[in-house]
C-alpha cells in the first residue's frame, strides 16, 4: 500500500469516525429531547387530571399536604408548585353553555377568551384530530385536557406550560449548540491523531518502494553479466541446451525485474506539470495501433471504437499505459480465433468509461476479481502465456489514480474490463 492509498485510507476513516459521533450525539439530543417533551407531558397531564377531579381547580395551597397523604394522585405537588401553577378551566352544561368559568391562577385570558378556547378544545376533543399523547391537546401555549363528567357537564381545563417549553428550548438549542462544539473537536482531534498515526506506515510504505527500486537495479547487474557469460560460451562452445535454458531464465527475470520498477513507477504520483485535458479517443487509437501486427499474427480480429472527442483532465502517458495493459492482456489470453474489442465514451464531462473485452469462452467459473492481486496467475485461463501477474495491478492502482474503478466480468463468451476514470 502506497502513500497515497494510506492517506485515502485516513480519510474513510475521518468521515466514518465524524459521521459515527454525529450519529450518536444525533441520537443523545434527539432522546434528550423527548425525554424533556414526555416529562413536561406527563406533568401538565397530571396537573389538568387534578384539576379536573378537583372541579375546575387545584386545592389551596394550605390543603395541599393533606390531599397529598390522601391520594397518590397528588404526588410530587408542593404548596409552592400550586401556588405558582398557571391555569384555568372552563364548565359546561349538557347544553354546550358555560356555567362556571375558573380564572384565578390566569391574568393574560379574559373570560371571553377562555370560552373561545375552551369550544375549540371541546371541538377538537370530539373529532380527535389534534388530541396528542396523554390524552391532551395543546392550543397556542396551553395544553388541555377535556372530561365529560357523570351528571352531562363537560370540563375543560387549561394549563400555561410556556416557561417550561421556554426552558425546553434553551436546553434543545444548547444541546445542539454543545453537540456541534463537541462534533468539530472530535473531527480536529481525529484529524490531528490520524496522521501522527499514519506517518510510521506512510515511512514503511516510502522505504518498500525504495527497496523495490533499489533492488531491481541491482539486479540489472548479475543478470546482464549471465547474460554476457552465456553469449560468450555459445560463441565458444555453440549453443546448447543448458545455454538455452539459462537464457530464457535470464529473461524471465529481466521481465520480472522490469515489472517490479513498474509497480513502483505506477505508484507514484504524476507531476500536475504533465496533466492537461487530453483526447482519449487519440490516445486510445495509438495505444492499440502497435498491437495490430500482432493481432494479424495471432488470426484474431482487433476491433477499436475509441469514441469521438472523448476528453479529460490526465496524464497521457498513463491513460495509454492503461491502455497498453489492458490490450496486451486481452490478446495474450484471448481464444484461438476470436476477437478483441476496445471501446471508450464519455457517460458525461470529465468522466471516461474504457472497455476491453476478448473472447474468452472458458470464463464462467473463473475468479476474475483475483486478477487484480499482484503475481496471481489463474493456471487454466493462462495456459501456458507468460506473464507475472503485474499488469492488472498496475492497471488497478492507474484507476485508483484517477478516482476510478477497475472491474472484470465475463458476458456472452466475453472477457471484458470495465475502467471508470474521472479527470484529475
Amino acid at each position: 500500500m502506497n502513500s497515497a492509498a494510506i492517506n485515502a485510507l485516513r480519510r474513510k476513516f475521518i468521515i466514518l469516525a465524524t459521521l459515527s459521533f454525529f450519529f450518536v450525539i444525533l441520537f443523545t439530543g434527539g432522546m434528550t429531547a423527548l425525554s424533556n417533551n414526555w416529562s413536561l407531558r406527563m406533568q401538565a397531564g397530571h396537573t389538568l387530571g387534578l384539576i379536573i377531579e378537583n372541579g375546575g381547580t387545584l386545592p389551596e395551597p394550605a390543603n395541599t399536604e393533606e390531599r397529598i397523604g390522601a391520594s397518590d394522585d397528588f404526588e410530587g405537588l408542593t404548596p409552592e408548585y400550586v401556588y405558582g401553577a398557571r391555569y384555568f378551566s372552563v364548565i359546561f352544561d349538557e347544553d354546550g353553555d358555560p356555567t362556571s368559568v375558573e380564572l384565578s391562577h390566569m391574568r393574560s385570558v379574559e373570560e371571553e377568551r377562555a370560552v373561545e378556547y375552551a369550544r375549540e378544545a371541546v371541538a377538537a376533543y370530539e373529532h380527535s384530530a389534534t388530541i396528542s399523547l396523554l390524552n391532551l391537546g395543546m392550543v397556542d401555549t396551553y395544553f388541555y385536557r377535556v372530561s365529560t363528567q357523570r351528571d352531562g357537564s363537560t370540563i375543560v381545563a387549561f394549563l400555561d406550560c410556556s416557561f417550561q417549553m421556554l426552558v425546553n428550548n434553551e436546553v434543545g438549542w444548547n444541546t445542539v449548540l454543545i453537540c456541534g462544539i463537541g462534533l468539530v473537536g472530535s473531527f480536529l482531534l481525529v484529524l490531528l491523531f490520524s496522521g501522527r498515526a499514519i506517518r510510521p506506515e506512510i515511512e514503511n510504505a516510502r522505504k518498500q518502494k525504495q527497496f523495490i527500486t533499489n533492488a531491481s537495479h541491482e539486479l540489472k547487474t548479475p543478470l546482464a553479466v549471465i547474460r554476457a557469460n552465456t553469449e560468450v560460451i555459445e560463441m565458444l562452445q555453440g549453443e546448447s541446451e543448458w545455454t538455452k535454458s539459462t537464457m530464457a531464465q535470464v529473461d524471465r527475470m529481466d521481465g520480472l525485474v522490469q515489472n517490479l520498477v513498474m509497480i513502483a513507477r505506477a505508484e507514484e504520483r504524476e507531476n500536475r506539470s504533465e496533466m492537461g485535458e487530453i483526447d482519449v479517443s487519440r490516445v486510445v487509437s495509438d495505444s492499440v495501433d502497435p498491437f495490430r501486427a500482432l493481432a494479424q499474427q495471432e488470426h484474431l480480429e482487433l476491433v477499436c471504437e475509441p469514441g469521438d472527442h472523448v476528453t479529460m483532465v490526465a496524464d497521457a502517458s498513463a491513460i495509454q499505459q492503461l491502455c497498453t495493459l489492458l490490450v496486451d492482456n486481452a490478446i495474450k489470453y484471448c481464444d484461438e480465433g476470436g476477437a478483441v474489442r476496445v471501446e471508450a465514451s464519455s457517460p458525461r464531462k470529465g468522466r471516461v468509461t474504457l472497455q476491453v473485452s476478448n473472447t474468452f469462452a472458458d470464463g464462467r467459473t473463473v475468479q476474475f476479481a483475483r486478477y487484480f492481486e499482484r503475481f496471481y496467475r489463474d493456471d487454466e485461463a493462462h495456459s501456458d502465456e507468460g506473464g507475472y501477474g503485474i499488469g492488472l495491478s498496475v492497471a488497478e492502482s492507474i484507476c485508483k489514480r484517477y478516482r476510478g474503478s477497475i472491474r472484470a466480468t465475463w458476458k456472452a463468451g466475453d472477457a471484458v474490463f470495465t475502467c471508470q476514470l474521472r479527470s484529475a
